[in-house]
């Protein structure tokens, strides 16, 4: 176990050698994934204030209106305990939550070792089952140093909740069977998608009950109910619901952010190999015939191929469930290598040479994987985000609402401690269960409109438009949309109207919207709520290049129709003069093209911003980004874009001033007085 635990700590202990792991201008370490913040924030919430939100109410997240908290609580709890622990050791809790994930995933493979030896594996086996647990590719990469998330306890707690179950039922011993049912209480409070264990382990329960009629399984059942239930009597009789919606984004007609996420894109097998670990893979699929052979009566039976099969379904919503697949195949994959140490058939002195070989093959591709995946391994935040979040902080009054890409929304609420206006929850679509009675909300929100709006801004519309888009967002989010739809009943039809209504002058809206069909009261609530205006920053960076296709794409997005996909292409400068580069912009002073397309201008930006004429009849403006090494092409339609002018040209458009740049990031704030 040592072995184990020490080999999985070391594996990601050693990622930290990677450059840029710490910032040493804002003296913290910088977290790989966003949803980091969000997790950090509460459990800095816990720490100062004693709870993790204002009276059960989350202000800062999906701000306005805010959202009320519905979290699994177990990650801040165990963060702060850990850190008032040993706070003689940690110099902050931003450490502590760093380092979290390196301590708590490698017990994963001293459960899967514990759980094999209580199947007679030998230590070879359960050995080898244990370091294929620390170093399973997918599971290593979401739990190493800085990424504070969820993802430690998926195997952690599932397994030790298997291995009690078994020992209770093996002698006997009912206490084991409130244990496990205590630990899946405890896993109910660790991660939202708890209802996929609890329904394996359920369903395995009531066929072992009705097979063999042992208490101990009815025991863990009643005891992991009962406290679940307690925790929150709306779990149980929401898991059908749930079970239906957590992989589903209520996205039509709008457009579906999840659809971007790499995570969440259905895998090919190349995908899942390389996840899962490709010994763990032929070990673990290996090992179903000692588990049909030799465990037929044991509740480890229909708990592992219950296990598999939802594990192999859920890949269907993404590679972010392989972890539960790994699970299972970690125990299948012990039962094989303890059958091959006691194969009859070849003799004890080779065989034990080959057991000994077959474990290093099974382990050392994950290994392999696990190690070479170092050099990916970049943080998301730089010291240009702290900066701004510095500014922000510092500069602006409380209620000030941050609209930024929504990656980057957990992460300014908890280093900015404003309100942010879309974050990596999107429509925290794993709550839509609970939406029922009680709900404080209307139970349409959240939802994902906030990206379309988001689009637009910064965009394909004019400049004053996009000051009006993002002021609706900051001052009442989806109100007027809703007051819209409830007038219309068309969800498509409603976003037009809305996106229309805003470029009306303010005075004539109420009568604006009479006239697409609103009666005078709809109008009137609509109009008023459009007149709010609260204050906002926005805050850009170069990493919205890399995403240009899809603003573009979701902002131009047809409610109507099939989205035309927009004309857009980064490249990089491969000759200075003439001008070529690697997407294929070509400039030799007389002529300028794009992979053989005419381009109408060239916008060359270097400190400052130099235009040059092409074709007046090209259908394409190009820009040179000569201090990032970066060209975009894109139609002639976005030239005069806000995101052209906000992301590219940096100037904004006559309507948004740079109030602090660092690096690559700007925080924009309204100018107010061109409409005055």
């Amino acid at each position: 176990m040592l072995i184990i635990f020490a080999s999985g700590f070391a594996l990601r202990a050693g990622t930290v050698t990677v450059a840029g792991v710490y910032s040493e201008a804002h003296y913290q370490p910088l977290m790989y994934d966003m949803d980091s913040y969000y997790n950090l924030r509460l459990a800095s919430n816990l720490l100062n204030e004693g709870e993790l939100s204002e009276g059960g109410w989350d202000r800062y997240s999906y701000y306005p209106p805010g959202v009320p908290l519905d979290y699994p609580p177990l990650l801040p709890h165990l963060t702060v305990t850990l850190y008032l622990l040993f706070t003689w050791l940690l110099p902050g809790l931003t450490d502590t939550a760093f380092w979290l994930p390196a301590i708590i995933a490698p017990l994963a493979g001293v459960a899967v070792f514990a759980a094999a030896r209580s199947l007679d594996c030998d230590d070879v086996s359960a050995t080898t089952a244990g370091l294929l647990a620390t170093a399973a590719p997918f599971y290593f990469m979401r739990t190493i140093p800085g990424f504070y998330d969820t993802d430690m306890f998926n195997l952690v707690l599932p397994l030790a909740i298997l291995l009690t179950l078994h020992l209770s039922l093996r002698d006997g011993d009912w206490r084991m069977a409130v244990l496990s049912g205590a630990l899946m209480g405890v896993f109910a409070a660790a991660w939202n998608g708890w209802q996929l264990i609890y329904s394996i382990m359920a369903l395995s329960v009531i066929l072992h009950s009705l097979l063999y009629r042992r208490r101990e399984p009815l025991i863990f059942l009643i005891t992991s109910t009962l406290l679940i239930v307690l925790m929150d009597p709306r779990a149980i009789p929401s898991i059908p619901v749930g079970l239906m919606k957590i992989p589903v984004a209520r996205a039509d007609p709008f457009p579906d952010p999840y659809a971007n996420i790499t995570e969440l894109q259905r895998p090919g097998f190349d995908d899942v190999l390389m996840a899962l670990g490709p010994g763990l893979l032929l070990a673990g699929l290996a090992g179903f015939r000692s588990l049909f052979r030799d465990w037929r009566d044991s509740m480890v039976l229909p708990v592992i191929i219950l296990w598999t099969l939802t594990g192999a379904a859920s890949l269907l919503w993404g590679i972010r469930f392989s972890e539960l697949l790994t699970a299972p195949l970690l125990i299948t994959s012990a039962l094989f290598l303890a059958d091959l140490g006691t194969a009859s058939r070849v003799p004890p002195g080779f065989r034990r040479k080959l057991h000994v070989a077959v474990a290093i093959m099974v382990v050392l591709p994950s290994l392999i994987i696990s190690t070479g995946q170092y050099s990916a391994l970049h943080p998301r935040v730089d010291d240009g985000l702290l900066d701004a979040a510095d500014y922000i902080r510092a500069k602006t009054p409380p209620d000030t609402v941050v609209i930024s890409n929504w990656v980057h929304g957990h992460f300014f609420a908890f280093m900015a401690r404003r309100p942010v206006n879309f974050d990596g929850r999107l429509a925290y679509i794993e709550t839509a269960a609970k939406r029922g009675p009680g709900y404080p909300l209307d139970p349409r929100i959240p939802g994902v409109y906030r990206e379309y709006w988001h689009d637009p801004g910064p965009n394909d519309h004019g400049p004053h438009l996009a000051d009006e888009i993002l002021s609706m967002l900051a001052s009442s989010g989806d109100e007027a949309y809703l007051e819209v739809l409830n007038a219309t009943g068309d969800p498509a039809g409603s976003a037009v109207i809305l996106g229309d209504v805003l470029a009306v002058d303010g005075s004539s809206r109420a009568e604006y919207l009479q006239d697409r069909g609103l009666d005078p009261v709809a109008s009137g609530r609509v109009a008023s709520t459009l007149s709010r205006r609260s204050g906002y920053v926005l805050v850009t960076c170069d990493r919205l290049i890399d995403k240009g296709y899809w603003i573009l794409y979701y902002g131009n997005w047809n409610f109507t129709g099939k989205t035309r996909k927009p004309v857009y292409s980064t490249g990089s400068i491969v000759q200075g003069w003439p001008l070529r580069t690697s997407d294929g912009l070509l400039w030799d002073g007389e002529r300028i093209s794009f992979n053989g397309l005419r381009v109408s201008e060239l916008y060359l930006v270097d400190g400052g911003v130099r235009k040059v004429e092409g074709d007046p009849q090209g259908g394409l403006v190009a820009f040179v980004l000569y201090d990032r090494n970066r060209t975009v092409v894109l139609e002639r339609g976005y030239e005069d874009s806000m995101f052209a002018r906000l992301v590219l040209l940096g100037d904004g458009g006559g309507v948004f001033r740079a109030v602090m740049r660092s690096r690559d990031v700007t925080v924009w704030e309204p100018i107010r007085d061109w409409n005055t």
